[in-house]
């Protein structure tokens, strides 16, 4: 009877399995939260690279499309169809890095949001309603298009030349805005000037209010021109030409300062001329920081941590894209 009793008792845990069980299951937990974190990081770190792309190739088809479509009438005439220049003085930047300086490019172009009424403007749209209801009509599909790239910080509005420490440990990142004036206003006041930057600038001052990207770290436009040699007309076909590159846009410190003009009949590049000259395709390349890497430059120009090897910075935090475009030939 007293066997039969205790045949009947069921059996407990003692500490020992308590313990190992309580060791395994912690390991588990612990295996699985490192894989939560991990995929997490990763997650965050494949929305930044999207994020960064998206900007950036936002950006890069923005300036391909206006290339595209570029407007220039060539000939005897001496009107200005592109005006290209950087800011005469640099800012210091760190050692290593390139020289950071702010550019403004302004050119003439079939844009493809000229049309105001689908502007992200409200001030364009009201002008468009109240020229529509008043039946006035546009005046052709030509707008002028400026581009302004700025060594600044757009969301907190600091510009890198009036940050004390912008020189100290911080990496130059622009900011890149595009303003596409309205076919009227294009055709009034822009068209047919022998200085086109002279009759931008009273649009230049809205510049700011157009963003296009920021965290730019660089960026470059070159052109490759067509010149004929001697005096012979490019258009007759007999005449010997030779080719140049320019750089149009470019935040690098070589071949930066001068000042590029397109004009119906010539191509100015600093103090030098090219006659009969017409531009044939244009290379645009644009490097930007990633998110990781915003923050990163932030903590080292707050001094919170040393910099980085600058090619070791921009291996690791940045994006870069590039695109060759035609340039529409002249008529």
């Amino acid at each position: 009877m007293k066997n039969v009793f205790r045949s009947g008792l069921r059996r407990g845990f003692t500490l020992i399995e308590l313990m190992v069980a309580l060791a395994v299951t912690s390991l588990l937990v612990f295996g699985i939260m490192q894989m939560t974190i991990q995929g997490l990081d990763l997650w965050g770190k494949v929305r930044e690279d999207v994020s960064t792309s998206s900007s950036a190739r936002f950006a890069l088809e923005a300036v391909a499309h206006d290339l595209e479509s570029f407007q220039m009438r060539a000939g005897d005439n001496e009107y200005q169809w592109l005006y290209a220049n950087v800011d005469k003085k640099p800012i210091k930047g760190p050692r290593g890095m390139k020289i950071p300086r702010s550019v403004q490019c302004i050119f003439f172009a079939c844009a493809p949001d000229r049309n105001p009424s689908v502007s992200s403007s409200e001030r364009l749209r009201r002008n468009y309603r109240n020229a529509r209801s008043q039946n006035e009509e546009t005046r052709g599909d030509v707008s002028a298009v400026g581009y302004r790239l700025l060594y600044r910080d757009h969301f907190l509005d600091i510009s890198g030349d009036e940050d004390p420490n912008a020189s100290d440990g911080a990496f130059p990142l622009f900011s890149l805005y595009r303003q596409v004036v309205p076919p009227n206003d294009t055709f009034d006041k822009l068209l047919g000037l022998k200085n086109l930057k002279s009759g931008y600038d009273a649009f230049g001052k809205n510049d700011k209010d157009f963003f296009l990207c920021e965290n730019v770290l660089e960026m470059n436009v070159l052109f490759t021109i067509q010149y004929a040699k001697g005096k012979a007309d490019v258009r007759s076909g007999s005449a010997d030409y030779d080719y140049v590159t320019v750089p149009v846009i470019t935040t690098k410190g070589e071949g930066a300062g001068q000042e590029v003009g397109v004009y119906g009949n010539c191509v100015k590049v600093g103090g030098k001329v090219y006659e009969n000259a017409r531009i044939v395709s244009a290379n645009i390349s644009i490097t930007v920081l990633t998110e990781e890497g915003v923050q990163l430059a932030e903590q080292i120009r707050l001094g919170r941590r040393r910099a980085p090897n600058p090619a070791e910075f921009i291996s690791k935090y940045t994006r870069s894209f590039s695109r060759m475009v035609s340039v529409p030939q002249p008529l």
